[in-house]
C-alpha cells in the first residue's frame, strides 16, 4: 500500500473514533425523540447514521491525503486550533508513521477475519436455498401468491420447504426464496404459517437482503467500533418492526400474528447473520409493540456514547497537535542534528541546504542514504522539497532507475514520477516495450497503458500484425479485445497477411482468430 495512503488512513481510523460515537450519541437521542413514530422513520434515522458513520471516515482519509504535511487537518479544524509553526509536527516523522502503520496492519487483518466469517455465512446461506429443499405444498404456493398480490410484489417468489433451516427465512434479491421448515410447518397452524410467510416476502418488498449485505460490509469494515454495531443493532430492530407492520396490515390481525412469533421464538436457535428471518431481533418487544404500540419502545442512546465522544476527541486532539514543537533557534537545532546525518547528507552531495530544510528532511525520514541514489537514478537533482514529496509517495531510487533505463517516457519530471508510482507502472514492462521499437511517450500516455492493463503482449500482437508505427490507442484497442500474438499469427497462417486494426478487431469478435 502506498505510505501516504496508509497515513491517511490511519488517521481516519484514529478520528472515526471520536466520530463514530458522536454519529452514535446523535442518532440516540433522535430515536428516543421519535419512539412513537412509524418504525419506518426510525429505520430511515438509522440507517442514515450508518451511511454518515461510512462517510465520515472517508472525508477524514481524503482530507488528510490531500495534506500529508499536516496529517489531522480535520481534528484541528474541530479543535479551533490549527497549529500555525513552521516546523512539522512530530506525529509526521517516523515514530508517527510507524504507529499509523501498525494500526492500519492490524485494521486490515480484523476487517480480513471478518470478510472471511460474512462469505462464509453468505455461502451457507446460498446454500440453504438448494440444499435439502422442495416445492412447498400447494395450498402455501396460493397463499403466497395472494400474499404477494397484496404487498404489490412483482417479481417471482419461490416458497420452499427446508429440512435445515429452522425458522422460516427470506433469502436472495434478484431471486428471492422464502424458505419454510418442515419443524415450524408441523408446530404451526396453516394460519400461523400464512402469517410469517407475510413477513418474508415483507423482507423481499423492502429488498432487505441487499440493504442486509450492505450493512454486513459497514459492519466488517468499521468493526472496532461499537456505535457501528449498536446503529446496526438498531437497524435490524426497526427492520423488523417494518416487517411486522406489513404482514399484519396484509393479513389483518395482529394478536394471531402476536402468537405466531410466540410460537416461532420456542424453536429459535441462532441463525446465519446474512439471513432476514422472521424471528429476528428481540421477539418479545416485537411483541409488545404490537401489543400496546410504539409508545411500548424504549429507545435511549448508548451510556457510553458521550463519553467516549469526549475522551476519544480528547485524545485524537492530543496525537494530533500537542506533539507540534515550536521551532528552536537554529543553533540548537544544528546541535541536534546528529553528526552523521549531516555528515551523510554532505556525502551524498547535498550541501547548499538551509537549517529548516535538514530539519524538514530529517522529520520527514529522509535519509541519507535515500537522497544518495535518487539524485543519481537520471532525472535530475531534486529539491529537498521533492526529495520529501519522493519518500512520501514511496518512490524508491530502483523504481526511477528503472524507469529512466526502459526510455518508453518522452520527459520524466519529479510529479511524473510520482503519478508512475501511484498507478504501479513497472520498468520491466516498459522496457520490453521501448525494445520493441515502440515509444517515446508522454507520462500520461504511459499511465493510460497501465490502467488500461496493456503489457508487452500488446505491442508484441501490434508488431506481429505489421503495426511498427501504432500509438498507445491501438494498444488499449488490442488489450481491450484480447488481441494476442498467437492470435495474430493463426490469423497470417489462414493467408490474412495485410489487415488493418479494424479487421483484426472484427475477426476477433466474430471468434474468427
Amino acid at each position: 500500500m502506498n505510505h501516504a495512503v496508509t497515513i491517511a488512513l490511519g488517521w481516519a481510523l484514529v478520528h472515526f473514533v471520536w466520530q463514530g460515537a458522536l454519529v452514535a450519541l446523535l442518532a440516540g437521542l433522535a430515536g428516543a425523540a421519535l419512539r412513537r413514530a412509524r418504525p419506518g422513520t426510525r429505520y430511515a434515522l438509522f440507517c442514515g447514521a450508518l451511511a454518515l458513520m461510512v462517510l465520515a471516515p472517508a472525508v477524514t482519509f481524503f482530507v488528510a491525503g490531500s495534506n500529508p504535511s499536516h496529517p489531522a487537518p480535520v481534528v484541528a479544524a474541530v479543535a479551533g486550533s490549527a497549529a500555525s509553526g513552521s516546523g512539522p509536527s512530530a506525529v509526521s516523522g517516523p515514530e508517527g508513521r510507524s504507529w499509523l502503520s501498525w494500526l492500519v496492519r492490524i485494521w486490515l487483518c480484523g476487517v480480513t477475519v471478518l470478510a472471511v466469517r460474512s462469505l462464509g455465512g453468505w455461502a451457507l446461506a446460498w446454500r440453504l436455498k438448494r440444499w435439502r429443499t422442495s416445492p412447498a405444498g400447494e395450498s402455501l404456493q396460493r397463499a403466497a401468491a395472494a400474499l404477494c398480490a397484496r404487498l404489490d410484489i412483482r417479481r417471482a417468489v419461490r416458497v420452499l420447504n427446508s429440512a435445515a433451516a429452522e425458522v422460516p427465512a427470506a433469502i436472495g434479491w434478484l431471486r428471492p426464496v422464502v424458505l419454510l421448515p418442515v419443524g415450524a410447518l408441523t408446530a404451526l397452524t396453516p394460519e400461523q404459517v400464512e402469517l410469517l410467510i407475510a413477513h418474508e416476502l415483507a423482507h423481499i418488498r423492502r429488498h432487505d437482503y441487499l440493504i442486509n449485505l450492505l450493512q454486513t460490509a459497514v459492519e466488517t469494515a468499521l468493526f472496532y467500533h461499537p456505535a457501528v454495531w449498536w446503529i446496526s443493532a438498531q437497524i435490524r430492530t426497526e427492520r423488523e418492526h417494518c416487517c411486522d407492520d406489513l404482514a399484519v396490515d396484509a393479513c389483518g390481525d395482529a394478536v394471531r400474528y402476536a402468537k405466531a412469533l410466540a410460537t416461532l421464538e420456542r424453536l429459535r436457535t441462532d441463525g446465519a447473520a446474512l439471513l432476514v428471518a422472521a424471528n429476528g431481533g428481540s421477539v418479545l418487544r416485537r411483541i409488545q409493540r404490537l401489543a400496546n404500540g410504539e409508545g411500548a419502545l424504549r429507545i435511549t442512546p448508548p451510556a457510553w456514547a458521550g463519553a467516549l465522544v469526549a475522551v476519544a476527541a480528547i485524545v485524537a486532539v492530543t496525537l494530533s497537535l500537542a506533539p507540534r514543537r515550536t521551532a528552536p533557534p537554529p543553533e540548537q537545532e544544528i546541535k541536534a542534528a546528529s553528526g552523521s546525518f549531516l555528515a551523510g547528507l554532505a556525502a551524498a552531495g547535498l550541501t547548499n541546504v538551509s537549517v529548516d530544510e535538514i530539519i524538514a528532511l530529517k522529520a520527514n525520514g529522509v535519509e541519507p542514504r535515500f537522497i544518495g541514489p535518487m539524485r543519481s537514478a537520471g532525472i535530475g537533482l531534486p529539491s529537498v522539497e521533492q526529495l520529501i514529496r519522493l519518500h512520501q509517495h514511496g518512490v524508491r531510487p530502483e523504481f526511477v532507475e528503472s524507469v529512466v533505463n526502459s526510455g518508453l517516457v518522452a520527459r520524466l519530471t519529479f510529479e511524473g514520477t510520482i503519478r508512475l508510482r501511484q498507478n504501479d507502472a513497472r520498468g520491466d514492462d516498459m522496457a520490453r516495450i521501448r525494445g520493441l521499437g515502440f515509444g517515446p511517450y508522454s507520462v500520461d500516455e504511459v499511465i493510460a497503458l497501465r490502467r488500461n492493463g496493456v503489457q508487452a503482449a500488446s505491442f508484441e500482437a501490434l508488431l506481429e500484425a505489421g503495426m511498427d508505427r501504432a500509438g498507445v490507442a491501438d494498444a488499449i484497442t488490442v488489450q481491450q479485445h484480447d488481441i494476442t500474438p498467437d492470435r495474430v499469427r493463426a490469423m497470417k497462417a489462414q493467408g490474412l497477411t495485410h489487415v488493418g486494426l479494424d479487421q483484426i478487431v472484427k475477426l476477433r469478435r466474430a471468434g474468427i482468430i
